[in-house]
């Protein structure tokens, strides 16, 4: 599902992105993967943390708490480091790539989660491949832990 968003951000932002970078042949496939993994390792590390209200802070439309604008930021800098590794870019261009990229995937993931009530993370899950059980795990786990440390 995550792929079917890339696909559709790599047309919206894609030719931007192409014309203004001077990629190789093959460039903006590799970007837009690149995209794609560093969203899910940064949104699918900070649900598994415990964090999902900032991270469905960052997908709605409500305005991003300083914390949904951490993920954000975290999301930008990995990509753009990602780029610069991966691809050999400059980090002007790299910014400049990551500048219309994630912006235009965070909207496109937005839209796909206000498909349901704003306390209902399930797009999410489906879209990054965490299961839906992680509030009852961390609870869970919570519980048992409390019970060493009290």
């Amino acid at each position: 599902m995550l792929e079917q968003l890339l696909e559709s951000v790599k047309s919206e932002v894609g030719g931007q992105i192409g014309n203004s970078s001077g990629l190789p042949a093959g460039g903006i496939e590799q970007i837009f993967s690149s995209l794609g993994e560093v969203v899910k390792q940064e949104v699918t590390g900070q649900m598994l943390s415990g964090n999902m209200s900032h991270v469905m802070n960052l997908f709605s439309d409500k305005p991003n708490t300083d914390q949904a604008d951490a993920i954000q930021s975290n999301i930008h800098s990995g990509f753009v480091e990602n780029l610069m590794n991966k691809l050999g870019l400059s980090e002007e261009i790299s910014n400049g790539i990551a500048g219309k990229a994630v912006p235009a995937l965070i909207n496109a993931v937005t839209r796909h989660n206000s498909s349901t009530p704003d306390n209902d993370p399930s797009p999410l899950h489906e879209l990054f491949g965490t299961s839906g059980n992680l509030g009852a795990i961390e609870n869970a786990a919570k519980s048992i832990l409390g019970k060493f440390l009290s």
